[in-house]
């Protein structure tokens, strides 16, 4: 396969033996193109990460947070607690979870 290289400087270039004037193209097979001059490969394109619906959950303020812990499961709920702890430790959320722990503890 050869490869276009162009030569965008003011000088001559050389690749190879071969010398490319300022402003002109010339192909090269592969092998004799120096990887600085070889074309950038197409990045593969990058995935998004998956939000965590928790951690969204936890960029709202406390009100919402505790408003949204009845809907959670027990897991969901103890995973939110180490989320919280980790992050902003905000007091009036870790008591809301500790509460609805102790009520499903009860519960059970």
């Amino acid at each position: 396969m050869k490869i276009p290289v162009t030569n965008n400087t003011a000088m001559s270039i050389y690749v190879g033996s071969a010398m490319i004037p300022a402003g002109e193209t010339r192909h090269f097979e592969e092998h004799e193109v120096p990887h600085h001059l070889r074309p950038k490969a197409e990045a593969a394109p990058v995935e998004q990460p998956v939000e965590d619906p928790l951690g969204e959950l936890l960029k709202g303020n406390v009100q919402s947070v505790v408003e949204a812990l009845d809907a959670l499961s027990s897991d969901d709920i103890e995973r939110l607690g180490e989320l919280e702890q980790a992050g902003q430790a905000r007091k009036g959320v870790l008591n809301a979870i500790a509460d609805i722990q102790l009520s499903h503890a009860a519960e059970q």
